[in-house]
């Protein structure tokens, strides 16, 4: 493997680290974090791709704040534009995979390092998203790229996690975070899947709607899974 196709990294020290001081400081600017219909298992000897509708910068961070809850300790590794890791280094550190989406090369590079990774060990997260960019959840339909499908065959077999995001400010003045998780998905044979996953993501963000136009600012008392601060492993 040439030197510029190096495996990602997930460095546990330098993740804890960067979450001491970070978390904080996120458990400060956000008014919290709900989430509905957290899985119970997830099978091993395969990865777990994270895939979700984008709408904000912090996206990233709360797809770890879900493989902290439910492999915490499985790496992660997220897909990010490379002016970004070239801006800030130190996510290479934290699982960081660089991609130039308009690049045909650079998108062969990084999956042929998203296969490696498979095949060095299968028990890790992924995480995605095939909007490219930030838009707000209410936007339909949600334009997934077909670019996911090149990682779901670099990733199999692998188990397909579908999860909706929302933001709102409710009765605070930073804003709330929800997050549903659609049902795990084993995939064992892959196949263009974006548009099953696109529909998938969207029943999940449309849940969120749905309990918020029911129940407003009274919604905590309707979630089956209460805010928990986000703590420093």
């Amino acid at each position: 493997m040439k030197r510029s196709e190096k495996l990602p990294i997930f460095n546990k020290l330098a993740m804890k680290c960067f979450e001491t001081a970070f978390i904080p400081m996120r458990n400060f600017r956000l008014g919290g974090l709900h989430f509905l219909n957290m899985p119970e298992h997830l099978p091993a000897n395969r990865p777990v791709l994270l895939v979700g509708n984008h709408v904000s910068n912090w996206d990233g961070f709360i797809f770890r704040e879900i493989q902290r809850r439910l492999r915490p300790d499985w790496p992660i590794y997220s897909v990010m534009i490379e002016e970004e890791i070239r801006r800030l280094p130190f996510f290479r550190l934290l699982g960081g995979l660089g991609i130039k989406p308009e690049s045909a090369a650079s998108v062969a590079r990084a999956l042929r390092q998203t296969k490696k990774l498979r095949e060095t060990n299968p028990d890790f997260f992924f995480s995605f998203f095939p909007q490219g960019k930030i838009y707000p959840s209410f936007k339909r339909p949600l334009d997934f790229k077909n670019g996911i499908d090149l990682f779901i065959r670099a990733l199999s077999p692998l188990t397909l996690l579908p999860v909706g995001l929302h933001m709102e400010p409710m009765g605070k003045l930073s804003p709330t975070y929800f997050i549903s998780l659609g049902r795990p998905m084993k995939i064992d044979r892959p196949s263009p899947v974006h548009r099953v996953l696109e529909d998938m993501v969207q029943a999940e963000t449309d849940k969120i709607h749905s309990l918020l136009s029911r129940h407003g600012e009274s919604f905590s008392k309707q979630m089956p899974v209460k805010q928990r601060k986000m703590i420093p492993s």
